[in-house]
């Protein structure tokens, strides 16, 4: 180990997906702020090797996605200070730094309403906290669209959510759905919950995009294949996640407190897939946004290139796209362009003509004069003012 040079933890219970990405989100704020950290990964079961290793003197620090307050307060006890990542469970001894779970349900609500859902329904298992708070968000989210709308069955929405729970009597659950008449929107806490749900509802006869919609959490492509079909879902912000924690132990071991803003106000953005998609323009118009989202660094992704990877004509693209979204397909991209860039100067410190190569712009004079255009401050001014808004900025 080199002069200087200190230890810090990176202990989750996740899949390894997800561990790739936060190791790389710590590992960049790590570089960017110059720090002379070594990063210990340790995965499933790692509470036993945590502790032995803060006992032993050889942390500086530990990012984790922790159990229980008692059991930090152990780790707390060894002068180790610690950041608790994701909401597995309820913790008040050290900060957390996680997506905001109770909006991703809001957003789930409001997705399954544009859809056309006119009953609902939410399965998750109770024991996870972040489960609980992606119900209570979705719940708040069908409220709030039971007060704004007039209709009779909307006022029902809320009152009448069925909550489904897995373990043996979940065939059950599902069988009792079909004598709901009505198109059933489920949110699912996650992508695995989606799949399991999913499945089952094609043994009991319910068919997505007719019977019953669906959308998950996680953006987990391997669940839709194993599912055999595309499951909306949410994609969590999980980089940044690790990026947020090591900055936020950062500012604990330099000065004993976390700074204040560590809940991730990022876009809640479902990805609509044929799960949660009713009619045949609006899986059009979302195959689309998914592609555009997917190839956002290709200078010659034009309407044209679009249609033809979407399979339909330039016209269909663009009444699907009309009908979905209310835009076009080059307002979509110059949208979903915009957003990437001004991510992009917020959160990280990457040169302003990588930024550009990312959005599309292989010249970073061309990138600056239209971020200028449609922000009216140059990349350089937006990245210092840190939060200047404008520009065609909607959600895609």
């Amino acid at each position: 180990m080199k002069t200087g040079e200190q230890t810090v933890a990176i202990a989750f219970d996740l899949n390894f997906r997800h561990a790739a990405e936060i190791f790389s989100g710590a590992s960049d704020y790590i570089a960017e702020a110059h720090l002379d950290w070594q990063l210990m990964p340790l995965n499933f079961g790692f509470e036993t090797r945590l502790m032995e290793l803060a006992r032993s003197g050889q942390l500086a620090g530990a990012l984790g996605t922790f159990v229980s307050d008692g059991w930090v307060q152990g780790l707390l006890a060894t002068g180790v200070p610690a950041i608790n990542m994701f909401n597995f469970s309820k913790i008040t001894v050290v900060p957390t730094v996680s997506p905001d779970d109770y909006a991703t349900g809001h957003a789930a609500a409001a997705h399954l309403h544009t859809q056309g859902a006119q009953r609902f329904a939410f399965f998750g298992a109770d024991g996870v906290y972040y489960t609980r708070l992606r119900e209570a968000g979705f719940r708040a989210g069908l409220t709030e669209y039971a007060a704004r709308s007039a209709a009779k069955k909307a006022s029902r929405t809320a009152s009448e959510l069925h909550i489904l729970r897995p373990g043996p009597s979940l065939p059950e659950q599902v069988e009792a759905l079909k004598d709901v008449p009505e198109l059933i929107g489920i949110f699912c806490s996650n992508d695995l919950s989606a799949r399991e749900l999913i499945t089952l509802a094609r043994h009991k006869g319910l068919r997505c995009g007719k019977d019953i919609l669906v959308v998950g959490v996680d953006n987990d492509p391997s669940e839709s294949i194993f599912a055999g079909i595309g499951i909306s879902s949410f994609k969590q912000p999980i980089r940044e996640t690790g990026y947020q924690s090591a900055r936020a132990l950062h500012a604990t071991m330099q000065h004993g407190s976390a700074p204040l803003d560590l809940e991730l106000k990022l876009p809640n953005q479902v990805i609509p897939r044929e799960s949660s998609l009713a009619s045949n323009r609006a899986r059009i118009g979302q195959l689309a946004a998914n592609y555009i989202r997917e190839n956002l660094a290709l200078p010659e992704l034009d309407a044209a290139s679009i249609a033809q990877q979407v399979g339909v004509s330039r016209r269909s693209l663009e009444l699907a796209t009309k009908e979905q979204f209310n835009t076009s397909p080059y307002q979509m991209l110059a949208q979903a362009r915009l957003r990437l860039a001004q991510q992009l100067l917020r959160s990280t410190r990457l040169p302003i003509m990588e930024v550009g190569i990312r959005c599309g712009y292989l010249s970073a004079y061309h990138f600056s004069a239209w971020f200028k255009k449609q922000c009216g401050v140059s990349p350089k001014g937006f990245r210092e003012g840190r939060g200047i808004e404008g520009g065609s900025g909607g959600a895609l």
